[in-house]
């Protein structure tokens, strides 16, 4: 019997690894940001641009649904996320002529959603942030690298579509 990796072509074994890389590494800097960083110490880098403090979100990117009642929240990043992830996958994986320009930032999606939904799961409800990057007065919120990985991704399959003639 043929070990069934060896099938799939190279596009979506580089996904798989791709994804695996995403949630690990996600979730390697969320564990090693709750094991070294004290609630409220920050740390700073380049020159004060990255700021780095853990904190927990229960409320999706940069805490958009925190206001939501429990239900909603509930539905909107366990039940709507699942879905959109299993779709993502599907459409990953499940295409025999897969054009490769969408393999990469898919696994960026997929990979970034698993590992905050990972996160929900296992924290009850919460996920850990901890990157802001900013100069002076300007600064992001504070995000992880699940996110950095989904917002990646989106761009670059926003990208793709707009230039797929190119």
């Amino acid at each position: 019997m043929t070990d069934p990796l060896i099938q799939l072509p190279r596009a979506k074994c580089l996904a798989v690894l791709f994804i695996f890389l995403a949630v690990f590494t996600d979730q390697y800097t969320k564990l090693w940001g709750r094991q070294h960083l004290s609630p409220g110490e920050t740390l700073f880098f380049l020159n004060d641009i990255i700021h780095v403090t853990i904190v927990e979100n229960r409320g999706g990117f940069l805490g958009v649904v925190n206001n939501l009642p429990e239900n909603i929240r509930f539905f909107l990043l366990y039940i709507c996320v699942a879905i959109l992830l299993l779709c993502c996958i599907l459409y990953l994986f499940s295409r025999k002529s897969q054009s490769q320009r969408y393999a990469l930032p898919l696994s960026c999606v997929v990979g970034g959603g698993l590992s905050n939904l990972l996160d929900r799961i296992i924290n009850n409800g919460g996920v850990y942030d901890f990157i802001s990057i900013g100069f002076g007065s300007f600064r992001t919120g504070i995000f992880n690298l699940a996110d950095l990985f989904i917002l990646t991704g989106s761009f670059l399959i926003g990208y793709s579509m707009l230039h797929r003639n190119d």
